[in-house]
């Protein structure tokens, strides 16, 4: 029995040292092949500029935050303030969790970090599990691994999206799949299925990723010989499924966002999906590229007399060419069981990673792929705008293919283990450096220190970051490095950038007052009133106690120009209290003014404003009423103040009634023709703090509108009452 005992003892230590020296090996090529990150890794983020890194790492802070001050971790007010904004799009639990734990012991930097490092040693490790299973072989599970992890799309992404990063999961999953072909145990459907849930922390995407190959690997095996009954197989991938989708849906009912939300259209789902010459050419981030000037990227597009070559993010999918050879050869010659399933499952994915239309050169063709069948009869499915990301089960599939071949060649050709570990040792170097980016991508986002001054000001206020928008939805979100930087001074912002939010939301990043510090936006807006007398009040009403003006984030120098000359007239010429070639930070004081002052409520369009020769058509340099359109005129003294107010305003289409009232009670009545026509309501009795005017019609023009006015397919029927030019007030 003593024997025995010691024979298991020494069976487990060796099964331990193999896995710890596989964890080794894939740390040591992270290591190399994503040089030069390692002599930078506590300083500089891997990653291309202060995007998604940023916006990933801000969510570190903001689960950190929220869990420790007793906020709600799915809506954040600090974002978007002071409605809120749900946390939503893809949650990203499994890697923001890990992030979340990071920080109690390191930065933001180094946690990133380590999270992507993760990504990749675990992504090879996962991959290299289910290899083992079928080859039995250390160094042909190896190079599965190798292709596996360190694919372009698994690199490329592991520069942005941190979710997708962590691929670990995928293979592991699709190992317990083909356990149930094997073993009657129940142990394997419910830890899949447990797996199942850790693929869904990890990515929505991926969820439904393993959905789509769960049905196929069924479909396929419920006709085939294994080695259980077709009833304990059946049995046990029900049992797998349903706990893996009852717990996922589980959890998107917890992360569900609003239903406000703007459906995603058509033609996202067309652009970020696998054009066809993507498959098989290096992107210009790879090593190759990067020392031959782009030299095969040029000579291909040269060779069918095309000039442009576009590409983003979600086309970073070369499959490497020695990858397609050795997949090839396993189907050839060195065929294995299941070699024709890796077979299909690549080809499958691929298919739907092209789309609903098949592109070359990025531009479509007008041939429909199987995506567009699921687009039309699948709900939802326009969610999954990335179509593109559907590669990462080929890649799944090619590096299980290689594997095979490498491991025919190994049992055929070479006796020796010296000639396997050659043999290998230069299939990996061949696959690793068609794959190679390096130099890797990395950035640093430098704090100011005046941060902590607006971080210890215990008083309540929020921070404006401007410019406003400029990108996401309609380009009415922020520069995701503006939530980086509020990681450090950890108060409420203005605007932000967060996945799927709602375009009530994002619309009022446009409305007066805002609009001024929008990087689209500018001073001419309908409210007409001295900025220098009502200027202070105006960010006192809004709590805004610090304006922050980031120069870097593509607003240009001349809009810089504008806010400096904006905040010069509100502060009357005062200094701003931090200034460096990237940031300038202004110090609001208190209002000094007693004046009222007037904002636009509720019901208002965003301001369109026409230049050049249509200056003169009726909508230009106007704002549109939608129902109950509110004007807001603050009276910051304890005492009643008579005004008078004064519109210039048109009709919309036709001549329409409006009725004007105040805190609820009708004051007046007017008929408004289609041309501008000024009126004048006197005598309002201003209330100590805000009144409420309201202009009301029973008639509005449906108007087609997308984002804000920008050319989406799924348009929002509006209906405008009038084209309302100047609002002001006075004695």
């Amino acid at each position: 029995m003593e024997n025995v005992f010691d024979y298991s003892r020494i069976i487990t230590k060796k099964i331990f040292l193999e896995h710890l020296s596989v964890v080794f090996i894939f740390s040591v090529l992270t290591i190399i092949v994503t040089f030069p990150v390692i002599l930078d890794f506590g300083t500089e983020a891997v990653g291309i500029e202060c995007w998604d890194p940023c916006h990933m790492m801000w969510r570190f802070w903001w689960t950190d935050f929220s869990f420790e001050n007793g906020l709600d971790f799915y809506h954040s007010n600090y974002i978007f303030y002071p409605e809120g904004a749900d946390i939503g799009g893809n949650l990203a639990y499994f890697t923001t969790f890990i992030g979340f734990l990071l920080i109690q012991f390191v930065d933001y930097i180094t946690a990133w970090n380590i999270i992507w490092f993760l990504g990749l040693v675990f992504g090879g490790y996962g991959c290299y599990l289910l290899a083992n299973n079928f080859n039995r072989n250390y160094l042909s599970s190896i190079i599965a691994g190798i292709v596996f992890t360190f694919t372009t799309y698994h690199l490329a992404h592991s520069t942005t999206h941190i979710g997708l990063t962590m691929i670990v999961w995928l293979p592991i999953f699709v190992l317990f799949l083909f356990k149930l072909l094997e073993k009657q145990s129940k142990y394997y459907p419910i830890a899949g299925g447990i797996v199942f849930l850790l693929v869904s922390f990890t990515h929505l995407y991926y969820s439904v990723f393993i959905t789509i190959f769960s049905i196929i690997f069924f479909a396929i095996y419920v006709f085939k010989q294994k080695k259980v009954s077709n009833k304990t197989f059946i049995t046990n991938f029900l049992i797998l499924l349903i706990i893996g989708l009852v717990s996922t849906s589980v959890l998107l009912s917890i992360s569900t966002t609003s239903s406000e939300i703007q459906p995603r259209p058509y033609f996202e789902h067309v652009m970020f999906s696998t054009s066809l010459e993507n498959l098989i050419l290096p992107t210009p981030t790879h090593t190759t590229q990067i020392i031959s000037d782009n030299g095969m990227i040029k000579s291909f597009y040269s060779f069918f007399g095309q000039e442009k070559y576009t590409v983003q993010i979600e086309n970073y999918i070369f499959l490497g060419y020695s990858v397609i050879f050795l997949s090839a050869l396993a189907v050839i010659k060195y065929r294995r069981e299941h070699t024709w399933f890796w077979l299909v499952i690549c080809g499958i994915f691929v298919l739907i990673s092209l789309g609903p239309e098949l592109k070359i050169f990025d531009d479509t063709t007008g041939i429909m792929m199987p995506d567009k069948l699921i687009y039309d009869t699948i709900p939802e499915w326009n969610e999954l705008r990335a179509m593109a990301r559907f590669v990462v089960m080929a890649n799944l599939a090619l590096a299980m293919l290689v594997s095979y071949s490498v491991y025919g060649l190994i049992k055929n050709k070479f006796s020796s283990f010296k000639q396997q570990l050659i043999l290998t040792g230069i299939i990996g170097f061949v696959i690793l450096f068609e794959f190679s980016m390096i130099p890797f991508p990395t950035n640093t986002e430098q704090i100011p220190s005046v941060y902590e001054e607006i971080k210890n000001d215990e008083s309540k206020f929020v921070v404006l970051p401007t410019p406003m928008g400029g990108i996401g939805d309609g380009q009415l979100m922020s520069s995701p490095k503006i939530l980086y930087h509020q990681i450090y001074h950890e108060k409420p912002i203005y605007s932000g950038f967060e996945s799927r939010v709602p375009l009530e939301t994002l619309d009022k990043t446009r409305t007066y007052f805002f609009n001024m510090f929008h990087k689209y936006g500018g001073s001419d807006d309908i409210i007409k009133q001295d900025l220098a007398t009502h200027g202070l009040s105006l960010f006192d009403y809004f709590d805004i106690k610090y304006l922050t003006v980031h120069k870097d984030v593509g607003m240009g120098t001349s809009k810089t120009k504008n806010i400096h000359k904006l905040m010069s007239e509100i502060l009357n010429e005062k200094d701003p209290i931090h200034e460096d070639a990237k940031l300038i930070v202004y110090k609001i004081p208190k209002p000094v003014s007693s004046e009222p002052f007037v904002l636009l409520g509720s019901g208002w369009h965003h301001f369109n404003n026409c230049r050049g020769e249509i200056e003169n058509i009726p909508d230009c340099n106007t704002r549109p009423t939608l129902k109950n359109s509110e004007i807001l005129i603050v009276n910051p003294t304890n005492s009643d103040k008579v005004k008078e107010l004064n519109l210039v305003l048109s009709s919309v289409e036709n001549e329409k009634i409006m009725i004007v009232s105040m805190n609820n009670e009708k004051l007046d009545t007017f008929d408004i023709p289609i041309t501008p026509t000024r009126i004048e309501i006197e005598n309002l009795i201003l209330k100590p703090g805000v009144n409420v005017i309201t202009l009301d019609t029973n008639q509005f023009t449906t108007v087609y509108y997308g984002l804000t006015g920008s050319e989406f397919e799924d348009k929002k029927a509006l209906g405008f009452g009038f084209y309302v030019k100047s609002i002001s007030i006075t004695n």
